[in-house]
């Protein structure tokens, strides 16, 4: 996207609220394709970063409704 590298989300895995972060609380734990079986494999990243994977997060809350999220539910 613009000149930046872009990687991809394979899938949502977790999602917690993080009362310490001022602005978005909402952070979503993400498996990168690609990086299997490396350190690099999963991180965790804010919900803002990940408005492009709005169908991941989707399909997330859908598997588990009782998790934190969608960011829209906490406002």
């Amino acid at each position: 996207v613009d000149g930046e590298l872009e990687y991809e989300i394979s899938e949502v895995l977790d999602s917690k609220l993080d009362n310490r972060r001022r602005k978005c609380k909402l952070l979503y734990l993400v498996r990168w394709s690609g990086y299997e079986g490396t350190d690099e494999e999963t991180s965790w990243l804010l919900a803002t970063e990940l408005a492009h994977a709005s169908e991941l997060t989707s399909t997330f809350h859908k598997k588990y409704p009782n998790k934190p999220g969608p960011l829209e539910s906490l406002s």
